[in-house]
């Protein structure tokens, strides 16, 4: 289990997934017992929840998010009235795409990790940071084929205190930074967080439009690291 399965279930449990994705799901479910016993435990929490609110209004969907153990970094419930695959967004952002990682990080950079780095070799990561040589953090949060055909990867990103979240996508081995915005640090990995706070709308609208399928499991993610992302 890692956090992307938890926010997969998450989407599941609401009803949020899309056909395929939730066949895809469901086909494992039935071959990763760790993985059902998972999904177990978040239906009786929202049943609880929805116990404690019996006679009263429905339990804000805030309340029933919190209290599933969700990702605090990863964030991809699907927004209904759009495509399956979507990220509920509040904060103030700001866009910057198209900018080439391998000059930006790789080139003009001191020795040391570099963010393009990272992302060619670190998994995603639940908490923790990578130290970049210029001192900056980052963290990838999830990786994902877009519909283009290339490789992309979620990442968060502190630079003096300050976040953003992007997302940079793998092209003739490098890797394109397509879309940035400003962010609110995720809190501590035990604590629990609505899927999708505090995500920045340009980072939400790409995913919905570029993603193909779902996030890549830990497994996935980790043969395609280990065979350069070919």
């Amino acid at each position: 289990m890692n956090e992307q399965d938890y926010q997969l279930l998450s989407q599941y449990l609401d009803g949020e997934l899309n056909d395929i994705a939730a066949r895809q799901l469901e086909q494992r479910l039935q071959a990763e017992p760790q993985l059902r016993a998972s999904l177990e435990e978040m239906g009786k929490l929202d049943d609880r929840v929805k116990q404690a609110f019996a006679g009263t209004d429905k339990a804000p969907q805030r309340i029933v998010a919190m209290l599933r153990p969700a990702s605090n970094i990863v964030s991809f419930p699907a927004r209904r009235q759009r495509r399956a695959w979507q990220y509920a967004v509040a904060a103030s952002l700001v866009a910057a795409a198209g900018v080439l990682l391998a000059p930006q990080w790789q080139q003009n950079a001191p020795a040391g990790p570099t963010l393009a780095g990272i992302l060619e070799t670190t998994p995603s990561m639940a908490a923790g940071w990578k130290t970049l040589a210029d001192g900056s953090q980052v963290r990838p949060v999830l990786s994902f084929h877009s519909m283009d055909g290339n490789w992309c990867r979620e990442y968060l990103l502190s630079v003096s205190g300050e976040a953003q979240r992007g997302v940079a996508c793998r092209e003739a081995g490098q890797w394109d930074n397509r879309v940035l915005a400003a962010a609110e640090l995720p809190g501590s990995a035990s604590e629990f967080r609505p899927a999708g706070a505090g995500d920045a709308d340009a980072v939400a609208d790409f995913l919905a439009e570029h993603a193909e399928g779902i996030p890549l499991s830990a497994a996935d993610e980790k043969a395609l690291i280990d065979t350069h992302w070919e």
